[in-house]
């Protein structure tokens, strides 16, 4: 058959969270090549058909039809089409904060090779290549269908959930920030970053030397700090804004942490001005639960 490549490449990259970058198809001829090089973004091939072989770390591997490869951003690879038998393949690149903690729930996160990759994970790759273009709703597509991608991934993994401690305890604190507001509990936390209780807890403990119930109640304190400081909200509003619903709560929290009822944080003196500087991530004055 006549080899045959097309690919579409973003134009302008952000710094999402996850972004493609490229994305296309390609029916090599005998012997063809990329590399020795690196790619300065994540890039995933899926072998259709034919036969080829991946090198990097050092390591070698033959692939056929089937199988999937990942390069790494700054990793040293190398690729090559089998004489008689070329591959065909299509691939997607990508970026952004979220491609590490995903990929780290794959098989893909502690090996350069899938083999065998499931059908969806196929569907899902062509998917991004069909809703390739630069308009909004087209990006947004392309976005949405490597999410499903990475979720085809993480269902089809084999082996046992590899380390994710930074990143796990990272997402946490996202999670925190983006929702501490809300009503939720450390079990939500722990279930956002797919963890029981007490491995978030010790990982919390060894990351921040803080618990995750105490990186929420610091989270929530700080914030009601900045809106006292305002001066135009009631200690009933702050309360109720920074996810506490009963006030009498937050009030005996907030003078465990800072020193003082929030009733009387607002007033200028000695006293009020220390209570500027509170770090949510360290433990409150009264100890830290486990949770």
């Amino acid at each position: 058959m006549a080899q045959y490549k097309d690919s579409y490449k973003v134009p302008r990259r952000t710094t999402g969270a996850l972004e493609v970058c490229n994305v296309g198809v390609q029916r090599c001829e005998g012997g063809y090549s990329w590399g020795p090089g690196v790619r300065d973004h994540y890039l995933m091939h899926y072998v259709v058909d034919g036969r080829g072989r991946y090198r990097v770390g050092g390591a070698a591997f033959e692939l056929s039809a089937g199988d999937l490869f990942l390069a790494r951003p700054d990793e040293r690879i190398f690729y090559q089409a089998d004489e008689g038998a070329p591959w065909s393949y299509c691939w997607v690149g990508f970026h952004g904060s979220e491609a590490r903690p995903l990929l780290s729930q794959t098989d893909l996160g502690a090996q350069p090779v899938l083999r065998r990759a499931g059908a969806e994970v196929y569907k899902q790759m062509m998917q991004i290549y069909e809703s390739r273009g630069s308009l909004p709703h087209q990006a947004a597509r392309m976005t949405g269908a490597l999410y499903l991608l990475f979720a085809a991934l993480i269902a089809d993994r084999r082996t046992s959930a590899p380390r994710c401690d930074g990143d796990c305890v990272r997402r946490a604190c996202d999670y925190i920030a983006n929702n501490f507001a809300l009503p939720i509990t450390v079990a939500d936390i722990a279930s956002h970053v797919g963890l029981s209780r007490s491995r978030l807890y010790r990982l919390f403990m060894a990351e921040l030397g803080a618990s995750p119930s105490q990186a929420l109640t610091q989270a929530r304190i700080r914030q009601a700090c900045a809106l006292l400081r305002r001066g135009d909200l009631s200690v009933k509003a702050v309360a109720a804004s920074v996810g506490y619903d009963n006030q009498l709560y937050f009030s005996r929290r907030f003078r465990e942490i800072v020193g003082v009822p929030p009733s009387r944080y607002g007033e200028k003196g000695e006293e009020g001005q220390a209570l500027h500087s509170v770090d949510p991530f360290r433990p409150s004055r009264s100890g830290g639960e486990e949770g």
